[in-house]
């Protein structure tokens, strides 16, 4: 039997039984008995076949995977809330390698058997199906190309031969790999108009190939400026398959822009704009994909075929139920301190102390530092970016109409003027523990003492985005929020960002518009769906560290930063691993209620700025994130086990 008849018969077999969602496209039955003749002659048949695609996409994020919310704590934006954190001090090259010629040879045979086989389909409809399955693998080569740079090439299956050596492939340039993305979505756009009534969000359209685009093109382009500091860190081959040339940031940078243009030109996508209170507006868009022209492309679930843990893992401590778990993605005051204050537009730190700014270690019992004193708890917060609130649960927070309760312990005033801390010892201990009758920590946490005290917060913040507000999400899976792969506000800052990039390279207007006016539109339409009409740049505002942090608080916890940082070449620089740096060392910021009876601060609250144990021994505080030279690429895989195997390490 041909090599290709038996792939052909276990990528059937495996795909028939694979999947059930909650989207009704993806709905089957068991096809097994049928041959492929048989089953690409029907819509059904060939949903089949595509839903095990659609399934096989890499996500980072996977809602419906146990652990990978994890993945979120790796670097700056949270940690988790382990007593030894999950992750050695370096994670390695091997971090997100990806190079998945098995899902990349079945998109091939997907397309060989709708050119063979769909015959009795109607052509809109198989134009596509072709289309849809060109978008899957432009999707898999960006996945690729972003973690290991350039790949392979192949865009038909290979058939038997003796010498297996005869099927091996050099790497692309890692150019190529982009070209090659930029010219199939070209290719294929217009062919993605889906044959229904509804734009859809689920599967391969018009709006999630530009969005693709658009963020391929961003990369590509971002890549290619920044070749002479790839070039200074020893990270740009001499066959190109890493490192873009510096000639074509132009062109890849103007392709962005032309994908943004021709999204908005589709007059479908807009911000979500549905609630008054800005915070509950940006927090409601990432839980429904009702009515959500904001989202281009996502990953559904339903709790019930497809489950969602999300929720289960990241909800607080005291909504939890008699489970007394979550609160596993823990916020850090790192990213807490991006969000600006809105009447200065200062990207200002919380004002913890008087005067200079000071570090404490958790585990501190006693303090003579000078600190500020607020009335209520979430006064520290006030009059930030609202969405800060929208993202991050601090003291002060409410959710699901119930308080959080974060308070780290009673700050106890002595007669000299410094404080005693005291905080419960022990997860099981929370709810007995007080000083003088008062409760001395809050069920959700933070404290650090003893040898148990997982299931609470250890940074002083939870997580908002993502967490499902629905009555029964927080267990078993039964959360129904989608994750999101693209849309339209990141597909507008990459607008922005490809605009000023350009302008900076000295290209003065793109389609007869100001590049500089250009990006400040785009980046506008974000910043004022989160602050309203008075939070805005203007032209002498918009730098590139300001599009740095815009993308940093607008798209936390999406799985952008990591790429972002890399793209930009600084990823090594904000992480180094260096104990004095302020941002690869993580804090969190803990609440105190004081204790002073008789006094006027008695009952008010302070805040301590304190090292997060990170990567290292739970007695090791402020152990820095490790990002070296080394990562910019993930690992090449030299032995693929695919026949597609790099000959030359040089290549």
């Amino acid at each position: 039997m041909k090599l290709n008849n038996i792939i052909t018969i276990i990528f059937f077999s495996a795909i028939f039984l694979t999947l059930v969602s909650c989207d009704d496209w993806l709905t089957q039955k068991d096809l097994t008995g049928m041959n492929p003749s048989d089953t690409y002659s029907s819509d059904q048949g060939i949903t089949s076949i595509v839903a095990n695609l659609y399934s096989r996409l890499r996500y980072e994020q996977d809602f419906a995977l146990d652990n990978e919310s994890y993945d979120l704590t790796r670097w700056d934006e949270a940690v988790n809330n382990s007593q030894y954190w999950a992750f050695a001090s370096n994670v390695g090259r091997d971090y997100r390698s990806y190079y998945d010629y098995g899902l990349i040879r079945d998109i091939n045979l997907h397309l060989e058997e709708l050119e063979k086989n769909a015959k009795s389909i109607p052509d809109d409809k198989l134009k596509y199906y072709k289309a849809e399955a060109r978008y899957l693998r432009a999707f898999v080569y960006f996945t690729m190309v972003t973690r290991i740079g350039g790949v392979p090439l192949i865009t038909e299956t290979m058939g038997y031969v003796d010498d297996p050596l005869l099927l091996a492939k050099k790497r692309n340039k890692e150019s190529e790999v982009y070209d090659f993305i930029v010219n199939e979505i070209d290719d294929i756009k217009n062919d993605l108009t889906v044959y229904s009534s509804t734009i859809t969000q689920t599967r391969a359209s018009k709006g999630s190939a530009l969005a693709l685009k658009s963020r391929a093109m961003l990369y590509a382009g971002s890549l290619a400026f920044n070749y002479d500091k790839s070039a200074a860190k020893g990270l740009n081959l001499p066959s190109g398959a890493t490192g873009i040339e510096k000639s074509k940031a132009n062109a890849y940078l103007e392709k962005c822009l032309e994908a943004c243009q021709e999204l908005d030109d589709m007059q479908y996508y807009a911000l979500y704009q549905k609630d008054a209170d800005l915070s509950l507006n940006y927090s409601k868009l990432f839980l429904n994909r009702t009515d959500n022209r904001e989202i281009i492309f996502c990953k559904a679930y339903d709790g019930v075929n497809m489950f969602n843990y999300f929720t289960q893992r990241a909800i607080a401590r005291s909504q939890t139920g008699v489970a007394k778990s979550g609160a596993q993605i823990n916020p850090t005051l790192n990213l807490v301190n991006s969000y600006e204050l809105l009447a200065t537009r200062e990207i200002k730190p919380m004002q913890a102390y008087v005067g200079e700014d000071a570090i404490e270690l958790m585990t501190a019992k006693t303090s003579d530092k000078n600190y500020i004193i607020y009335d209520k708890p979430e006064d520290i917060f006030a009059g930030r970016d609202p969405r800060l609130a929208g993202t991050v649960l601090h003291a002060g927070s409410t959710f699901k109409n119930k308080p959080i309760d974060l308070q780290a312990g009673l700050a106890i005033l002595e007669d000299d003027g410094t404080y005693t801390f005291k905080s419960a010892q022990s997860i099981e201990a929370i709810s007995t523990a007080n000083y003088e009758g008062i409760k001395m920590t809050g069920e959700d946490g933070p404290f650090r003492a003893g040898s148990s005290f997982w299931y609470i917060s250890h940074s002083g913040f939870l997580l908002r985005k993502y967490v499902d507000t629905s009555t029964g999400s927080e267990t078993k899976g039964n959360s129904s929020v989608p994750y999101i792969v693209f849309r339209y506000a990141e597909v507008l800052l990459n607008g922005a960002e490809a605009a000023l990039l350009l302008n900076m390279n000295g290209v003065g207007s793109y389609n007869g518009k100001d590049t500089k006016t250009l990006s400040l539109d785009y980046i506008n339409k974000v910043r004022k769906r989160a602050g309203g009409d008075e939070f805005k740049l203007n032209a002498s505002e918009l730098t590139f560290d300001r599009i740095i942090n815009e993308r940093k608080v607008e798209l936390s916890f999406e799985d952008h930063r990591y790429y972002d940082l890399k793209r930009w070449r600084i990823a090594d620089e904000i992480w180094e691993p260096n104990r004095d740096s302020e941002t690869a060392v993580l804090y969190g910021l803990w609440p105190y209620k004081i204790y002073a009876p008789g006094k006027p601060v008695d009952g008010k609250w302070l805040y301590r700025k304190v090292k997060l144990e990170h990567r290292g021994s739970a007695t090791d505080m402020g152990m820095p994130i490790s990002f070296d030279r080394t990562m910019y690429y993930s690992t090449y895989p030299m032995n693929a086990g695919n026949l597609l195997v790099e000959m030359n390490p040089n290549h």
